[in-house]
């Protein structure tokens, strides 16, 4: 039996549309199977501003498809953010295509009702041996920023209506949408799940894209980071008032003063190493500050085209009862 809630998918892909269309029938076959009421939200990212045939074909044989095509590549997060903002389900389901399997839909969606609004994905991903590493470290340094999130978490999310909301009304979408989402305040849960096997992707898992997302979660999201830099120019001022009261009583005590040099240098590299350091998170948050009093969208549209059949032609939007079938504990849609 059908589930009788409306729920969207939401995928971010690269264009051309027509290369994701054996995955996308897999989905829609999928939903209609087990939902009365869906839609999948595709994003394109920038790089083309043309709908081919083929892409047109797409449209005319998948049905409740919605595509929006974005000007111009963005942020990862930002066309996450685009696909939520757009997606009008009582539950938004953060789906890749390349990597995880469709069961995992309604799985996520079942969860969510439970009393979850927000359901986080958890898999084994591939990635190097030093971001591994890396993860584990920066793990607990993001713990210190109140960011928490499962081990080997993955973009895939299902959130009900009212966290939706909450992600997409409350600040710049750049910021780490998967923090935003964790610090949305509702209940949220783990979903333990395996990836598609021949999914082999590994760009987003290496060292420099580690330490590239640790920044940003840490700039973006909290101003704690400031002020560790703050303490530690406090340190370094305190060290070099210490060193100038030594080399005084150095003076007073000896006549002629030679030794120490290599000393003086390796301090004085010392407090140049945290001058920089310091300089780096500063311009950091000045950037965020540029950003924050910006006029610009986060994001663009170029086009936005849908299947030539968006709604299930057998039935009608009037109920016989007020309350659902199903329960639903996150007061989304009809049982409120």
């Amino acid at each position: 039996m059908k589930d009788d809630i409306f729920v969207s998918v939401a995928v971010v892909i690269s264009p051309p549309l027509s290369d994701h269309e054996s995955k996308l029938h897999g989905i829609q076959q999928y939903l209609d199977s087990s939902y009365t009421d869906y839609e999948i939200v595709i994003v394109g990212q920038g790089g083309t501003t043309t709908f081919s045939r083929k892409d047109e074909s797409v449209l005319q044989s998948v049905p409740c498809l919605r595509y929006i095509q974005l000007t111009a590549r963005v942020e990862e997060d930002v066309a996450w953010a685009a696909a939520l903002e757009n997606a009008i389900g009582d539950f938004v389901v953060m789906f890749d295509p390349e990597a995880d399997p469709v069961h995992v839909i309604q799985d996520t969606v079942v969860k969510c009702k439970s009393g979850f609004d927000v359901v986080v994905g958890v898999a084994m991903q591939p990635g190097t041996k030093a971001y591994r590493i890396f993860r584990s470290v920066s793990k607990r340094i993001l713990s210190l920023v109140d960011y928490s999130l499962p081990r080997d978490a993955t973009h895939l999310r299902c959130l009900s209506r009212r966290a939706v909301n909450s992600v997409t009304r409350t600040g710049r979408f750049y910021h780490q949408l998967s923090m935003r989402i964790q610090k949305t305040g509702f209940p949220q849960a783990a979903y333990n799940y395996r990836l598609m096997p021949d999914f082999h992707r590994v760009s987003s898992h290496s060292l420099f894209a580690g330490v590239r997302s640790l920044l940003r979660l840490m700039v973006f999201n909290s101003l704690r980071p400031l002020r560790w830099m703050s303490g530690l120019g406090l340190l370094g001022s305190l060290c070099a008032f210490i060193f100038s009261l030594y080399s005084l009583l150095i003076h007073l005590v000896k006549s002629r003063v030679i030794e120490g040099w290599t000393t003086t240098i390796l301090f004085m590299s010392t407090l140049f190493m945290i001058q920089f350091i310091m300089m780096a998170f500063f311009g950091e948050y000045i950037g965020r500050l540029l950003d924050e009093h910006s006029e610009r969208a986060d994001y663009s549209v170029v086009f936005e085209k849908n299947s030539s059949l968006m709604v299930n032609s057998s039935r009608i939007n009037v109920f016989k009862d007020s309350m659902g079938s199903g329960k639903n504990y996150v007061q989304t849609g009809r049982d409120r």
